[in-house]
């Protein structure tokens, strides 16, 4: 067993270290969520939405930003995911997952960001 587990080794050790890219997957964590703000509404979510979002160029173009849950709807963080153009905003949905996953989160809130004018 052992010669079959050897033999598998020298054959692709050399090989797979080359010819195979490392993926690194990483989330520092600057505050300890413990500590961090509790989500407990849609008004929650709302006002600490709008506290990171920059007032002087909102209604200049659509965006697109993930906040990043715990288990216990304690703020991991809120990522900017996408900003357009004033008509429209693409989203990614290999770098959403990503995001979420790299970062451990259990609960999302996406949110999607337009001005509306009326006349």
């Amino acid at each position: 067993m052992k010669s079959k587990i050897h033999e598998f080794q020298n054959k692709y050790s050399a090989m797979s270290k080359d010819k195979v890219n490392e993926i690194k997957v990483s989330y520092k964590e600057k505050i300890k969520t413990s500590k961090s703000y509790a989500i407990k509404s849609s008004e929650d979510a709302a006002k600490l939405l709008f506290e990171n979002w920059d007032t002087d160029t909102i209604g200049l173009y659509e965006s697109f930003k993930v906040l990043l849950l715990n288990n216990s709807n304690k703020v991991k963080g809120v990522y900017q995911l996408s900003s357009g153009a004033i008509t429209g905003t693409l989203v990614d949905i290999r770098i959403l997952f990503a995001i979420i996953l790299k970062s451990l989160s259990v609960g999302v809130i996406l949110v999607h960001y337009v001005k509306y004018i009326v006349m």
